[in-house]
């Protein structure tokens, strides 16, 4: 899963940071498709309008599962499903905001489809933040199922590692929406 995120990451700094390179081409082209990154034509999304709230949306996220954690681990099961559920209902809520903003990308023209040089930047910005959003689907579905296990009895302040797993696997959702707001969104962009 890291690595398959670092090739997308990858690709963004290879083409943002050595787009220089590609114009010393001797086929004209691809000099000209290359001269600067995002390529001409390419319209991109602002940073800090839905992207930044859905970055808001899941730091918040990583405090309540913690807290939902170390809730559990006193013994607290109210405030632990509390903050389960919290946790889950911002899961959604970032997927719904990730859901309006490509309504917004595709119907507002970004990304200049349709012109001859910026698919490569299009198709990876929705390749990255779409794998990376299914991520968070799952990481929800993983966090619900552990939810109706809480609220079952099925977790004890000792036992509980599959909610313990699912913790940990929701705070690699965020760490890599980290990065991509910071360089898909802001250093690329």
């Amino acid at each position: 899963e890291v690595m398959f995120f670092v090739a997308w990451f990858w690709m963004f700094f290879e083409v943002g940071l050595f787009a220089d390179e590609r114009t010393l081409s001797t086929i004209p082209e691809v000099a000209s498709a290359w001269a600067k990154w995002p390529p001409t034509g390419v319209e991109t999304l602002d940073a800090f309008h839905l992207p930044l709230m859905n970055t808001l949306v899941l730091l918040l996220s990583g405090t309540t599962v913690t807290w939902a954690h170390h809730a559990l681990q006193e013994g607290n099961r109210k405030s632990a499903q509390l903050g389960l559920i919290i946790t889950v209902l911002l899961g959604l809520g970032f997927t719904g905001l990730q859901v309006l903003e490509y309504q917004h990308a595709l119907h507002g023209e970004y990304f200049g489809f349709g012109g001859e040089t910026v698919g490569v930047y299009g198709s990876s910005f929705f390749m990255a933040t779409g794998f990376h959003g299914a991520h968070v689907i799952i990481g929800t579905i993983f966090l619900a199922v552990c939810l109706f296990r809480l609220m079952a009895g099925h977790f004890t302040p000792k036992k509980h590692f599959g909610f313990e797993a699912a913790a940990w696997y929701w705070h690699f959702v965020d760490v890599v929406w980290l990065f991509l707001f910071a360089f898909i969104y802001v250093a690329f962009s």
